[in-house]
This record gives C-alpha cells, sequence and structure tokens, in this order.
C-alpha cells in the first residue's frame, strides 16, 4: 500500500464508533478542553480535579470570543476514552455524574492518540478548542496562555523550552532530534512541534481535524503542516512540561512509527491525497530576506518574527516553580 493508499484508508471517528454529534452543530461553551485517554484510570482523578478548579473563570474573557450562542456555558471538558482497557471511562464517567462541565465520550478498540484527539475535536462544543496530555503534564495557567494567544491566531502550540525540560536526558535528547527531523522534513518552521498541547479557534479546529488522517503521535505534525500549508496563523506559547510516571511512550519503537507516518504525510501531500495545491518555491520573502513557501489557501499567512515562528511571552515569564 502506498503512501496516498494508506491515508486514504485511515479510520475516521463516525457515530458508529465514538459519540460524535454533527460538525455544523453551534457551540454552546466557550472553551473546550479535550483529553484523550488510554488507561489513564489512576492519574485522571488527579488531572480533571486540577483543571475544574484551576481554569479560568471566564474563559470567554480571555479568548474575547464573543458568544454566537445566548446560551453558551463556559468551559466544557471532555475527555475521550480510546479504547482503555482499564476504568478510565467508569473513573471519568463518574467524575461527569457529579460536575456538568464534564462530557465522556469513547470508542474501541484504541487506536492512538491522534485518533483519540480527532474524536474529540468533531465532539467538541467550545468557540475555543485545546487539547493536552491526560497525565497533568500542563496545568490550567498553560491552557490559560493557549487561549489567550488565540485572540490574534488562528491556532497556538505550546513551546518547551529544552533548557527547563524535566525528564530522563535520553528522551529529551531523542525528543529535540525527533522535532529536527519533523522541521526538515516537512520543511516546517515551528521549534517544538511534539508539544501536548495546542489550540485552535473552532472553525480552524474543524478544517484541520477534517483533513487530518494519522492515528498515532504524529498526528502533532500532520496537523502543523495542514496548517502551514492552508495559511493559518500559527504562534507559539511558551510552556513548561512536568515529567509525569507512568507514560505510554515506548521511545525507540513510537520514534520509528512517527518517522514511518511523517514520510507518510510527506509523500501524500505530494500525491495530492489532502487536496492541497503544491506551493511554488522561492516566491514569499520573510522580513528576514528568507525565502518560505507562499500559503495555500484563504487563510491568514504565518507571522514571521524569528525563523518563521512567532513567540507570545517569553520563557522566562514562567517562574520557576510555577505550578501552573
Amino acid at each position: 500500500m502506498d503512501a496516498r493508499q494508506e491515508l486514504l484508508a485511515a479510520p475516521r471517528p463516525t457515530s458508529a464508533n465514538t459519540a460524535v454529534p454533527s460538525r455544523a452543530a453551534l457551540p454552546t461553551a466557550a472553551l473546550t478542553l479535550i483529553l484523550p485517554c488510554f488507561n489513564e484510570a489512576e492519574r485522571l482523578p488527579r488531572t480533571l480535579t486540577a483543571f475544574l478548579a484551576g481554569l479560568p473563570e471566564r474563559p470567554r474573557e480571555v479568548a474575547r470570543a464573543p458568544s454566537t450562542n445566548p446560551e453558551t456555558r463556559e468551559v466544557e471538558v471532555l475527555v475521550v476514552d480510546d479504547g482503555s482497557t482499564d476504568e478510565t471511562f467508569a473513573v471519568a464517567s463518574a467524575v461527569a455524574a457529579k460536575d456538568a462541565r464534564v462530557r465522556v465520550i469513547g470508542g474501541r478498540p484504541n487506536r492512538g492518540k491522534g485518533f483519540g484527539v480527532r474524536a474529540g475535536v468533531l465532539a467538541a462544543q467550545g468557540e475555543r478548542v485545546v487539547f493536552t496530555d491526560a497525565d497533568w503534564s500542563y496545568g490550567p495557567r498553560d491552557v490559560a496562555r493557549i487561549v489567550a494567544a488565540l485572540a490574534d491566531a488562528s491556532v497556538a502550540i505550546g513551546s518547551r523550552d529544552a533548557g527547563l525540560a524535566t525528564g530522563p536526558l535520553v528522551r529529551r535528547l531523542a525528543s529535540l532530534l525527533f522535532n529536527r527531523v519533523i522541521q526538515t522534513l516537512l520543511r516546517l518552521p515551528f521549534r517544538d512541534t511534539q508539544c501536548g498541547l495546542k489550540g485552535f479557534r473552532r472553525q480552524a479546529a474543524l478544517q484541520l481535524f477534517g483533513l487530518a488522517r494519522l492515528d498515532g503521535f504524529a498526528f502533532d505534525a500532520e496537523l502543523l503542516f495542514l496548517a502551514y500549508r492552508v495559511g493559518l496563523t500559527v504562534v507559539e506559547v511558551p510552556v513548561r512540561a512536568e515529567e509525569r510516571d507512568g507514560s505510554k511512550v515506548q521511545l525507540t519503537v513510537d520514534a520509528l512509527r512517527m518517522l514511518r507516518d511523517v514520510l507518510i504525510v510527506r509523500r501524500g501531500a505530494a500525491k495530492g491525497v489532502y487536496g492541497l495545491t503544491r506551493p511554488e518555491q522561492g516566491k514569499n520573502k520573510s522580513s528576514q530576506g528568507r525565502s518560505q513557501e507562499p500559503m495555500v489557501g484563504a487563510g491568514h499567512p504565518l507571522r514571521v518574527r524569528h525563523p518563521g515562528l512567532e513567540v507570545v511571552g517569553k520563557p522566562d515569564s514562567i517562574p520557576a516553580g510555577d505550578p501552573r
């Protein structure tokens, strides 16, 4: 099976395997926070408690996103159980029974983080849509930074400072190397493609996830590739990730799978799988005089401030020991 066939054959979330309502539904929340889960029964309660207690009380004001629906509530937390074999669904459902802000959807079998996030986005009822890891690597203050950045951009992505990173040295080095590989293969200007915290305006989310096809961990790279190609404004927001026990990532195996998927995206795009026009070379010039690919589509051009990216805030604005 070649790249085009493999991408076209990728399973998509439907009402048959996940509880996904119509994408045309009017938003009924200012913010949807998506937590994709696979066997997170032990860590999920702490994460939900932290977010329900610490999310901005008035995200509409933070996002400056006027509601299109008079019935809009403030926040919904959407837990997506991607085929867990433990009590994740039951744990999340118990919280949802006590707190109307929490919704739970699920499906079997396990298909991967990309599939889970895509199912969550297509089910989201928020005007702003943010996904983050269920292990609480990123806290409510990080989410607030992302939401605030969406006032001026269609997509806001977390960007981790390598000097402030925690966790095993080998894993940190592997993450840096993989980011460089993605930047090279997909010709992306973003400093951190794999940060597990990303946010979108609703229409941008529906556009990108409607095109996206990868189900595994490399789905982040595919999303950013698509955002770059269709011309959406993307900003990177400094965040600090906290290493948590119980990671599901198998360094060598998952790295090889991600590399394979990135190559599939590259080849698939060249063959027209995504329906995007291939940009011509050497036409757009940034403010630094670098030659860039012109954006394709009707979205806003990527604003260039430093090597093809705009940074909102400063890494040193996150104080040491910030509980987020």
